[in-house]
């Protein structure tokens, strides 16, 4: 079976879907998962030198919040289904690049990651990471919706 399980999580319902997949599958095959948090550092931009902006100060801190908040339920569930797990709170340029950076960095051998299911003209401006990760990707990638 798989060895390490990459689960990158945003902290929605959605990658809760996904990391029940990834547990389930550890389980039955004696192996690991890694909880990932990906943020792009287009959106974490540091305030100019010299300059507090509390309003971006505020953001920033949210969102540092929620990727631990994130982090912190993986382990929790892994935890409770007595899978090994450890954590890693990312930056990249896009969330899909830092996803198969760290699939290979921490040698995991699937990526389970929940899917948004967009349609029409928003998923071809926007796309997701996980329509990304098929076709940029090496690492075996399960998709749950």
């Amino acid at each position: 079976m798989y060895r390490r399980i990459l689960v990158p999580t945003d902290g929605t319902e959605l990658c809760s879907l996904a990391l029940d997949t990834a547990l389930s599958l550890a389980k039955l095959g004696g192996g690991a998962i890694v909880g990932l948090h990906a943020y792009s550092t287009r959106d974490a931009a540091p305030p100019p030198a010299g300059s507090v902006d509390p309003a971006l100060l505020a953001a920033c801190h949210e969102r540092e919040q929620q990727a631990r908040d994130a982090l912190a339920y993986v382990r929790r569930r892994a935890d409770e289904a007595g899978v090994p797990c450890e954590t890693v709170l990312a930056a990249e340029t896009a969330p899909f690049e830092a996803i198969e950076r760290v699939a290979h960095e921490r040698d995991c051998d699937l990526v389970v990651l929940a899917a948004h299911a967009r349609r029409g003209l928003r998923a071809r401006l926007f796309g997701g990471e996980a329509e990304k990760l098929l076709a940029h990707g090496t690492v075996p990638l399960l998709i749950v919706r």
